[in-house]
């Protein structure tokens, strides 16, 4: 494919994708159809379908925004206890959670339901546990074998939590955190 014709494809995929965010996030995802975004984008239901179907659109715009707050983040924070470190890691994608929590629980469900995949699982999952390890270590006794164990179990520990609050119209985000700050600390604890 020609490189002017790429970058065409690509801009107008991007303005689906910026769209469909945005009537996600004003109208929510039961409310936002197809043609919607295509005509708040400029471009037929065909070419929208082309970007993906609604949910696979909702799970690129989770994806971007937890890519992106990946991205700004500073380094892995390196002082503190070893939950107050894990819990800095995951806090910018618990508040994108926390800041669109009925889209959240769409994205869950997205998910959950094995029809589309998320980066959430696979490169941002290795980059996450990797952190988390990196923790584990500095934070404990433990052996390379054991802190990589560990970050596994707190990685999905953490989505698990993500997931089942994201659930519950209407959970307190209070709860999300506390929920998050006591799993860590077992965790945490367990490898002391």
């Amino acid at each position: 494919m020609p490189p002017l014709r790429t970058e065409k494809r690509q801009a107008t995929e991007a303005r689906v994708l910026n769209e469909a965010r945005r009537l996600f996030e004003q109208r929510g995802f039961a409310a936002t159809a197809i043609r919607d975004i295509a005509h708040a984008a400029g471009v037929s239901v065909g070419t929208v379908m082309a970007a993906g179907d609604k949910p696979a659109l909702l799970v690129q715009v989770f994806d971007d925004l937890i890519a992106a707050e990946h991205a700004a983040r500073s380094a892995p924070p390196t002082a503190g206890t070893c939950v107050d470190r894990i819990l800095r890691l995951v806090d910018p994608f618990v508040t994108i959670f926390i800041d669109r929590q009925d889209l959240a629980r769409a994205y869950a469900s997205i998910l959950v339901s094995g029809t589309h995949s998320s980066t959430l699982f696979t490169s941002l999952a290795a980059t996450l546990v990797e952190e988390i390890r990196v923790v584990i270590l500095g934070s404990s006794n433990a052996t390379e074998e054991r802190a990589s164990a560990t970050a596994n179990a707190a990685y999905f520990a953490y989505v698990g939590t993500l997931f089942s609050w994201s659930a519950r119209p209407g959970a307190d985000p209070a709860e999300l955190t506390d929920t998050l700050r006591d799993t860590f600390t077992a965790i945490c604890e367990a490898t002391s």
